[in-house]
This record gives C-alpha cells, sequence and structure tokens, in this order.
C-alpha cells in the first residue's frame, strides 16, 4: 500500500511538472495601453523696454513662463511675429462724460485709418454709449453699459492670420448701467485670448475717470492703458499700441497636468527694464481621453 501511494504520488508531480513547462493554450493576455490626455497653450504676448519702444529680439531665455505659480518645463515653440497685419476693433465711448474728448478720440481713429495697410490690416470702427441697449430703456440718458457692451462685442471678434486680436477702447471707464462686471469682461477677454488696450482722453483734470478699473482691465488681458491730456499724447499712444501689434511673439508649451478649468499665467522677465504684456489665466475645457488640445 505504501509503494502504491509513493507510486501514484510521483505520477501526479511528474504530472504538473510537465504542464508547468509546457507554454499556456491561452493566449496572453495584452498589457493595457493609456494614452494620456495633454493640451498645448498658444499665448501671444508683446514685450517693451526704455521709452516704451517695442522689443523684437527676444529669445526664450529672456523670460520664464509660470503656471499657476509654478514654472514650465516644457517649451514648445517661440516664434517673433514680425510686422504682422493688425487686427482690432476700435470701439469709442460716445456717452455725456466722454464728449470732450471725443474730439481727440476722433483724431486717433482718422490716425489709425490713414496709417493702416488697406491690404493686410484689418481694421473696424464701433461706437457705443449713446442708444439703449439690448432693448433696454435707460430712465436717464447719462448712463453707460460699458462692460455689457464689451461683453456683446468679444465674442463677435475675428481671427486674422497670425497677429494678435485686440481691442483698442476709448473711454473713461465709468459704468453705471450694466448688468456685468469688470470680472467678466476679463474673464472673457482672457478665454478669447484678446489684449484690451484703453485710452482715456480728458482734456480737463477736473472731469472723474475710472483709471483703477480700466488698469486691470488691460493689465490682466495683455494689453496697456493710457491717460492722455493732449492731442499729441493720444497720438503716441496710438502709435504705440500699434507698433505692439505688429510685434509681437507667440509661445506654445505643454503644461504637466491638463486639469480643467482657470489657470493663472505669468511671464517673469529675466532682463532688466523688460516690460512683458500677455493674459493673467486662459480657461482649459475638460478634455475627453486620448484628446489632444490645442489651447489658444
Amino acid at each position: 500500500m505504501y509503494l502504491r501511494v509513493v507510486a501514484l504520488a510521483t505520477v501526479l508531480l511528474s504530472t504538473v511538472l510537465a504542464n508547468a513547462a509546457e507554454p499556456s493554450a491561452n493566449p496572453e493576455v495584452a498589457t493595457p495601453t493609456y494614452r494620456i490626455t495633454t493640451a498645448e497653450v498658444h499665448l501671444t504676448l508683446t514685450a517693451v523696454q526704455q521709452q516704451n519702444r517695442a522689443m523684437t529680439n527676444l529669445s526664450v531665455s529672456d523670460f520664464q513662463v509660470l503656471r499657476d505659480g509654478y514654472a514650465v518645463n516644457e517649451i514648445v515653440s517661440f516664434e517673433s511675429l514680425e510686422n504682422v497685419p493688425l487686427s482690432a476693433l476700435v470701439m469709442t465711448d460716445i456717452s455725456d462724460s466722454m464728449l470732450k474728448g471725443l474730439p481727440m478720440e476722433r483724431q486717433a481713429t482718422d490716425w489709425l485709418k490713414l496709417n493702416a495697410d488697406a491690404s493686410r490690416d484689418h481694421l473696424s470702427f464701433i461706437d457705443f454709449g449713446a442708444e439703449p441697449e439690448s432693448g433696454r430703456q435707460r430712465a436717464n440718458p447719462h448712463l453707460t453699459s460699458l462692460y455689457d457692451a464689451l461683453l456683446e462685442t468679444l465674442p463677435k471678434l475675428p481671427s486674422h492670420g497670425a497677429g494678435r486680436r485686440s481691442l483698442i477702447l476709448f473711454t473713461d471707464g465709468e459704468d453705471n448701467y450694466s448688468l456685468h462686471t469688470l470680472g467678466d469682461v476679463i474673464s472673457a477677454a482672457q478665454r478669447y485670448d484678446i489684449a484690451i488696450y484703453a485710452i482715456t482722453a480728458h482734456p480737463s483734470k477736473k472731469q472723474s475717470y475710472r483709471p483703477d478699473e480700466l488698469q486691470s482691465l488691460c493689465e490682466q488681458t495683455g494689453g496697456r492703458y493710457f491717460d492722455v491730456r493732449k492731442l499729441e499724447q493720444m497720438t503716441a499712444a496710438v502709435a504705440e499700441i500699434a507698433s505692439e501689434l505688429r510685434h509681437g511673439y507667440e509661445i506654445v508649451f505643454r503644461p504637466e497636468t491638463s486639469t480643467a478649468g482657470l489657470h493663472e499665467i505669468a511671464i517673469r522677465p529675466r532682463t532688466k527694464g523688460l516690460r512683458i504684456f500677455c493674459r493673467s489665466a486662459y480657461y482649459q475645457p475638460l478634455i475627453a481621453a486620448g484628446e489632444i488640445a490645442n489651447l489658444r
């Protein structure tokens, strides 16, 4: 009996070892492969140095890009935009509070038209502040819906070529009738990557205006704010704006994470005296698994 048990155990052990040595008849299960979602972020910017002179010879080493406070390590490309066409909408506030500055504003728009290249540039001009918006009846003709007018206009700005999309705004910044806020306008401009430049023309120092509001609007969208009192200052301001828009840069980077939502952007110059203008945030939508998005 003992020998039979040992023999049986030996046979079973041999069978197990033989089966272990032979390759399995079942095909191997493939290791799953996951595609990592990522996004390439496109930013347009301008840079000036001494006497607000547009800088046209920057390189990646001249600045550092920060996303949500952290350095961006993967720069995909950096391109200098040399003498690109203008792509701008010029909005003129013709409400009662701007009547004294209106002659300078009109001369500024005339300068832009005269110095534009009709075959390349894309400029359009609209007035706001005189008529009720969206059918709303104003009880007081002195009321101005600046923010509502901007929010209605920003999504309609077309994109032409490689140049920056921009909005040049002649206003005192006064808004006393809008349904929306300054923050709403800034968020929309950041989403559409539209740089807003604002110019306040007030011949009289006694007139009230909102430089704080306009400064914030311009800085956070990548534009600049100008406060002028004389025609020469107005002409210099629109000339500087045109020069900046013709000589900008486009930087493309790939963030380490692709979290949907609003992300802060800062471009820190490494060169003394260099000032860089770029929107302060961009909005990243939720991207489906496996997709690669270009965020502009």
